[in-house]
């Protein structure tokens, strides 16, 4: 992977936080919370999707599978490093949701980035060990 994709994915990934804050800032309180079954879908469906756009971004960089686990790493991070500031000021920061949801918004951003970092390091193990096999 180059740094140019290193510094692409990075930026992609601080946009894409950017965007998924705002709009969990605006209508935050409908998905965080109104039901558990609705709580644990909203997990479930933005893990998949985080990841979904994750592959797809690595692959549209045409990064090489091996290196995928370094690509959702550049992708990653900004949010993660994002999310400790949100966290840290929730109740000034969300407005529209009540401070005790911080814990449920935390475990649900630790979901998505698990999923993606998980994802893309099968992924890098899986190519990583056909190319050991090849050889």
């Amino acid at each position: 992977m180059s740094r140019k994709d290193g510094i692409i994915l990075f930026s992609l990934g601080l946009i894409i936080w950017a965007i998924g804050t705002l709009v969990y800032r605006i209508v935050g309180s409908y998905f965080f919370e109104s039901s558990t079954v609705g709580y644990w879908i909203n997990v479930t469906v933005t893990g998949i999707l985080y990841s979904a756009i994750g592959m797809g971004l690595l692959k549209w960089r045409r990064i090489e599978s091996e290196y995928w686990l370094h690509g959702a790493m550049c992708l990653a991070l900004p949010g993660m490093l994002g999310e400790v500031a949100v966290l840290s000021t929730f109740s000034e920061l969300m407005v529209n949701m009540q401070p005790e949801t911080a814990g449920r918004y935390g475990a649900f951003l630790f979901g998505g980035y698990s999923c993606l970092i998980g994802c893309a390091w099968f992924m890098s193990r899986k190519a990583s060990s056909q190319h050991v096999i090849s050889n």
